[in-house]
Formats: structure tokens, sequence, C-alpha cells
């Protein structure tokens, strides 16, 4: 074979050059193309992942927000005090049907209120007056009551309508006794129920033999927050 001309080889070592160079351009635009791509896909993982935290987000808030406004009655306020007692499963009584409360001791003045989660209450904070002891005809504050049974007093309460033969029953309990007291309670869910500080006890009679139980076992027992603390010289004016 004949030798190429300079002509020829000048001719085909351009042609090499720009071939390589469109090879070139077609790989970056390629790799660009890619890369655009794969930005894309990250993009769209960070949006889907900033969109699940914002979700989670507004979810926790909301649930807060429930959970404040259905706790809304259970937390204290400037006006207003929720008596911090809590049941206590680790206390065990011998007598039957008996619930017991871990309860927080202090007083509070008014016109602060004291609101509280037992009906009727077993202690937590209360008025700095406490009630006198003895047989009531209405019912008494809450607020009282309790310093009274921070004194060692039990607090038989009743529902208005017990038949008055049952009530002849609690009045004979609690007439010329120290450290009891005796008044009608709206809306109990039992015919009869006895309180001492931390402990409860509901009835469906006022002849149930553990009643007499309760008295002798917590009137001024040993979960008395303040034995020898007197239950007169406070406010009210018992019948008997």
């Amino acid at each position: 074979m004949g030798q190429q001309s300079p002509n020829t080889s000048k001719k085909q070592s351009k042609a090499e050059r720009t071939a390589k160079m469109a090879a070139t351009r077609e790989r970056v635009a390629a790799q660009r193309e890619q890369d655009r791509k794969a930005a894309k896909r990250r993009s769209a993982i960070i949006f889907a992942a900033s969109g699940v935290a914002v979700i989670a987000l507004v979810a926790g808030l909301t649930a807060v927000v429930m959970s404040s406004n259905d706790d809304g009655d259970k937390k204290s306020s400037a006006t207003n005090v929720i008596a911090d007692v809590k049941p206590d499963p680790s206390t065990k009584s011998d007598i039957a049907g008996v619930s017991a409360y871990t309860a927080s001791q202090g007083h509070i003045a008014k016109p602060k209120d004291v609101t509280y989660k037992q009906s009727p209450p077993v202690g937590g904070e209360h008025d700095p007056v406490w009630q006198n002891c003895g047989i009531y005809d209405s019912p008494i504050p809450n607020r009282n009551g309790v310093h009274s049974l921070e004194h060692g007093t039990v607090w038989i309460t009743y529902q208005s309508n017990l038949p008055a033969d049952q009530l002849e029953i609690l009045k004979s309990k609690v007439k010329g006794k120290t450290y009891m007291m005796l008044s009608p309670y709206d809306g109990l869910d039992k015919p009869v129920v006895a309180s001492a500080w931390g402990l409860q006890l509901k009835l469906d009679n006022a002849a149930d033999p553990r009643l007499d139980q309760f008295i002798k076992a917590y009137k001024e027992g040993k979960q008395t927050p303040e034995p020898g603390s007197p239950c007169t010289g406070g406010v009210g004016k018992p019948t008997s």
C-alpha cells in the first residue's frame, strides 16, 4: 500500500478528535442527567421525610393540647388547688372493701378553692381551720372536713334519702363521741361512706358490721398525720 498524504492524515486526526469530543460530550451529558435524576430522588426523599416529621410534630402537639384540655380540671391554678391524693395499692386493710390513698398535706386559705378527686375526700390540701366534730343535718365544706380527718376524725357521710332507721344507727355511733363526724353528702354512689385520713369504706347499709370495725381501727389511728390535735374549737355548729 502507498503512503497517505499529509493532508489525509490531518483529516483523519481531526475526525478522530471530533469523534472523541462528541463521545465525551455524550458521556458528560449522560452523567449530568444521571446526577440530575439522583438529586431529584434525594429531594423527594428529604421532602417525604420532612413531611413525616411535620406530621409527627403536629400530631404530638395535638396530643398535648388534647391531653391538656382533658386534664384541665385536674390541674391547679391561681384560684384553685387540686388536692394531691392518689390510690395506694401497697397499703392493705384487714377490713374488706377499704380503699387506701396517699394524701398530701397543706393549708389553703380562702378565697382560693380546693378541689378533691374523691367524693367524699380522704385527705389532701385543706382549709387552715378544721370542722368541729359532731352531727350535722346539712353538708359541710370539704376543705374543713378534710382538716378534721388530719386530726384523726372518722367522717361518716350518707345519702340524703337514707331511711330514718339507718340514719339513727349512724347517729348513735357519733353522738357524744370524740373524733367522730356525721353529715349528709350530695352525689354519694353508696348509701353510707366512712372516711379517715387516706382510707375509705363504702357501704350499702348502716348496720354493716364493717363500719364499727373501721371506726375502731382508724379513729385516731396510726394513719393520723396530726394525732392529738383538737376536733373542737374550729368551725361549724353540730346539732349534737
